[in-house]
This record gives structure tokens, sequence and C-alpha cells, in this order.
């Protein structure tokens, strides 16, 4: 007898977990999502543990004897998704498996795209009352309750979708053990960094963990921008390349249970490395009511579904951080191929870094980051479409007042060569530089105390509107002359022209008044360099193998 492979996704999930306007929902909403991916299936009836293939991230593959029996679980677990959280799911038409495991799952990927482009009557409720109000954390969902949050709060109306996300935290707040406070979504991440780091996980404490007596209530963000003295933060948004095609060489069901199970451990023991060296290297966590020295987790985890990754870390360290998970992330995901014994080239990732007040709406942050990776990954793609060894991206966005920034992309001199390479060392000529070239200039520049005005008058000088608009005589000649005037004010400063002219080699290229030329995806060539992104990121790119008291200014 045959048996059949159903597969359920839910639909629009970043949507759903940020309707809600502060960080704790949107944690919270990650973590019903993981509890729901855990618990639904065998609540619904699937006795068998070895018949779940996946069940995370909101991704279902789920093996049943019959095509009825398939069904009528998909539609149950829609309806129980939407009554849960709000949202729905996309259900695609079950498929025999008849012993051909791979070819099963890849025509059920198919059904599944076909269903999402048409989709079907989705299991929803439709709200009707004369008098409403609408939800004050969402702003577009019915009222369901009027209730605070805490018992010192004031009361609000809130939906039943952000009612659920929300009380996900408040019934664990009063639990006498830190792993049921946090609850599992968090747990399982902080775990990971207690192993790691070589401490009690009952010693740690996380952003949002104590009460902030001024504020009156838990914020995460606040506890992670005092680590900047503008209270800046950052957010990385990060999404694995080509998985779908790894998860497409599968033979056999275990392989796929090995690799979604191993896919949710990877991504937490890579955010885990650069986390442990920075609560090891960093001395001054936030000053908090109880928070022990070296023992705070400064970094909080917003979304980790599968290879879909939001987290929010402190902005100081925030590029080398990237570039460190980037690299670990490779390293983990080479070991579970291996394991699992897949043969296809391990997986990369490309990640965006946006940097901002910490007032700054994390949705428009989110928006940003993904902007910024779509770039990131279009350069991770091409490397490996013209037959060379896939690499991890890096890319980032400093978000300045809103500030509005005139359009790069069409010039032939620009002040930028985002995105940059994770790993270390020149990749192929015309491709960019490592993050690691940015980071190490940092620290030169810092050491030898190039004072702030000359680095703003060369952040000036790479401005947009006062570099050449191409490498013609005519063009570059007038701003070689303003760039050797201000070498020479440097210079006054013994070794200080030297270490300068050193970044702007290290950052640019030796010749042709050190621009770099680039010439990815095959397209015409353009010149770039990576001091004005140094220079942006200044403050944004201290090396976590340091600590962060060698930045600081004689």
């Amino acid at each position: 007898m045959s048996r059949y492979l159903l597969a359920v996704e839910a639909d629009k999930i970043q949507d759903l977990l940020f309707r809600s306007s502060k960080l704790r929902e949107v944690a919270g909403g990650s973590q019903l999502l993981t509890r729901f991916c855990e618990e639904m299936p065998k609540d619904l009836g699937v006795t068998d543990k070895e018949d779940i293939i996946v069940n995370d991230g909101g991704s279902f593959r789920i093996l049943f004897d019959s095509e009825e029996e398939a069904k009528s679980f998909g539609e149950r677990l829609a309806e129980a998704y939407w009554r849960v959280t709000g949202g729905t799911l996309t259900m695609a038409e079950p498929v025999p498996v008849n012993g051909n495991f791979r070819r099963a799952h890849k025509q059920a990927h198919e059904n599944l795209r076909r269903a999402k482009r048409r989709p079907a009557v989705k299991w929803q409720g439709q709200e009707h009352q004369p008098y409403v109000a609408f939800c004050a954390s969402c702003g577009v969902g019915l009222a369901v309750t009027h209730t605070a949050y805490y018992e010192d709060e004031n009361k609000q109306y809130l939906c039943e979708s952000c009612w659920n996300k929300s009380r996900v935290g408040r019934a664990q707040r009063e639990k006498s053990t830190p792993k049921d406070r946090m609850g599992e979504f968090l747990a399982d991440f902080y775990q990971v960094v207690a192993e790691k780091s070589g401490i009690d996980f009952a010693d740690l404490h996380w952003p949002g963990e104590i009460k902030n007596p001024t504020l009156g209530e838990i914020d995460p963000l606040e506890d992670v921008s005092e680590y900047d003295p503008r209270r800046y933060v950052a957010y990385i948004v990060a999404d694995g390349n080509n998985m779908g095609q790894v998860f497409g060489t599968c033979e056999k069901r275990e392989q796929m249970q090995g690799l979604s199970k191993g896919l949710r451990e990877t991504v937490r023991k890579a955010l885990a490395k650069p986390t442990s060296l920075l609560m090891a290297k960093q001395e001054h966590p936030p000053k908090l009511p109880g928070a022990k020295e070296k023992k705070f987790v400064p970094v909080y985890p917003l979304i980790l579904g599968g290879d879909d990754i939001f987290v929010l870390i402190p902005a100081p360290w925030a590029l080398d951080f990237a570039r460190r998970f980037a690299k670990a992330y490779e390293e983990e995901m080479k070991s579970l191929i291996d394991k699992i014994g897949l043969k296809v080239t391990p997986p990369t990732i490309s990640v965006a870094v946006v940097i901002c007040k910490s007032k700054h709406p994390y949705t428009q942050a989110h928006e940003a980051g993904e902007h910024r990776l779509s770039e990131a990954k279009q350069m991770s793609k091409r490397l490996q479409l013209i037959g060379k060894h896939p690499a991890s991206t890096v890319t980032f966005e400093v978000v300045l007042g809103g500030r509005l920034v005139e359009p790069i992309e069409q010039r032939k001199v620009r002040p930028t060569l985002r995105p940059y390479w994770a790993q270390d060392g020149n990749l192929e000529p015309g491709w960019g530089l490592p993050l690691e070239t940015l980071i190490k200039q940092r620290r030169a520049l810092a050491e030898k105390g190039i004072p702030r005005k000359r680095l703003a008058e060369l952040k000036n000088l790479f401005d947009a509107e006062n570099i050449p608009q191409s490498m013609s005589s005519d063009e570059i000649k007038p701003w070689q002359k303003r760039l050797e005037q201000l070498l020479n004010r440097i210079g006054r400063t013994k070794g200080h022209r030297e270490v300068v002219e050193g970044a702007l080699q290290a950052l640019g290229d030796s010749g042709m008044s050190y621009w770099r030329e680039i010439s990815r995806y095959g397209e015409d060539y353009w010149y770039g360099h990576g001091l004005p992104d140094l220079l942006e990121a200044w403050d944004f790119a201290l090396d976590l193998d340091k600590c962060s008291q060698d930045y600081e200014e004689a």
C-alpha cells in the first residue's frame, strides 16, 4: 500500500509576526509558531513520530496511509492554525510516495507552489459587530479583550492574535526556572549559548528579563541599546542560499528529517559562536538591577524559522558579529551535510545588517534588511552560476535620521563596495573585498589615533556629491588634488598619513587613485571604494576579538 505525502505551509509568516508593535510580541509569536509546529501534529492524531518529516518554521511534511486522511488532517491543521495565530495555511494535494520519496517530495513541493499561486478558500473567520474596538498593538485586528500585559501597566484593547502572542510571555513570567520563564523559543537558543560559553544556564540573564524601573516595563530593545552611548541597535536579517535545492537532493525521508532538524540546530549553533565571544570580551553588560557580570546575553532572537533569521544584537560589533555568524553557518552546514550523507555542495548564507536607533520601528528595519539582503543573495548566486565555489555574503545599512540617499547603482564611480564576502581573503578579482578587511582597517586607524575631524573630512571627500563621475582625467584630477591636500594635512602628525594611505589601498586599490575596479555578474565594470562604507559604519565595526576599551580615544 502506497503512503501519501502531505505538504502544508504557513502563509506570510513575517506579516503575521510583525503585525504587533512590540518586540516581545514578535518573540512571543515565534514561540507560539514553534510550539504549534512541534505539538499540533500529535494533538491532531499523528501517532508515529517517524511519519513527521518536517514540522518547523511553519512548514509541514507528513506521511499518511491514505489521501483522505491526509486531506482531513490538513483541513483540521488549517483551522487550528487560524484559531491559535490568526493566520492561514496553504495545503497541497497529497502525493503518493510509491517507493520513491525524492520524486514524491519534488511533486509535493510543486503542488504547494501551485496552490499558493491559485489559493482556494482558506480557513478564516469574518467578525461583524455594531460596536467594535481595534487592537492597540497591530491597529488592524478587532479587539477581543481589554487588559494589560502586566499588572502594573495600563489596560489596552488587543485582538486575539496579539493577545495570544503576548500571553505566551505573560504566562511564563512568574515561573520558577529561567528556562520556563523565557519559553522554548528563546531557551533553545540560550541553552546553546550557555554550552558554548561554559556558563550555568540558570545564571543567564537575557534582554527583557529584568524589569526596567525607569520605563516601567520589560523592553529587550532598551537592554540591548545600553551597549551604545547613542542608543543604536542592530538587526540581522539572514536567509540561507539554495536551501530548496539541498532539500531536493534528499533521497530518503530520514535524510530530510535529519536536514530539517539539523538546520534548526545549525542556525542556533552559528549564532551562539559570536554571541559567546561577545559575552566573554565585552565587560560592560547593561546596567540593570540584578544583572551579573559577563552573564548577560545581549542577543535577542525574533525569528529563527528554518533558515529565515531576524535577530536583535548590540550595534558596536554588528559587522563582525554578522561575519562570524556567516562563517560559523558554513562550517556547521558542512558538518550537517556530511553527517546525513547528502551529495551536495554545502549551502552558504546571505546576511544583511541594519543599524538604527532603538526607537526606529523594527518593521522598517526589517524591510530595509530585506532590500539589502536581495543584493547580497544575488551576488552569492551569480558567483555560483559562473562555476566558482559558493560563498556567503554580508551587507549593511546605517539608518541616519531618515536622510534620503541618492541612488548610486547606475553611476560609474560609486562610494561603496557592498556587499562584502564573509570569508577571509580576496575571493575573485573584480568581485569586491572580504568584510574582515573593513574591520581590520577600522582597528588600524583607531590604534593610530586618527582624529575624528580628519575622518569626517575623508568622509566628505568620498561623499556621492563630491566623487568624480568617471575615471577620465578631467573628472579624476580635481578629486586627486583635494585628496592629496587632505593627506598632507593628515601627515602633519607622524605616522598618520601612512596608516590612512594603507587604508586607502586595502579598501580600494594601489592604482587608479585608489579606486577599485568592480566587474560582478559580467556587467559593465564600475569603480568603488570601501573607505566610505567603513566611515559610515565607523562606530559599528568593532572587532569581537578586542575589548571595547581598546578602541577608546586617548
